[in-house]
């Protein structure tokens, strides 16, 4: 699952621990947002760029005692018809 066509659920769900935030995003919204062939790692970096734990990419990992991103994504829902195919 490498770009937004390429997923074939109904919503997509991030969730993170340390923040205790949760948020559900239907798919033809996200199409529409980002794009049909939008990657979803950056659509995840942009929902996700609000955390207040959340580091630049690259950036050094924090040490043990400190506190960092763990947003998950995961997908709900049936499979939706009429996916887009992928460009790659």
């Amino acid at each position: 699952m490498e770009r937004l066509c390429d997923v074939r659920a109904e919503r997509l769900v991030i969730t993170c621990g340390p923040c205790d935030r949760r948020g559900v995003y239907r798919i033809d919204g996200l199409r529409q947002r980002f794009g049909d062939h939008a990657s979803v790692l950056d659509v995840y970096l942009r929902l996700t760029q609000t955390c207040r734990y959340q580091r630049e990419v690259g950036s050094r990992q924090p040490n043990v005692y400190s506190v960092g991103c763990r947003a998950k994504l995961d997908t709900t829902g049936t499979a939706a018809k009429g996916g887009l195919p992928s460009r790659t």
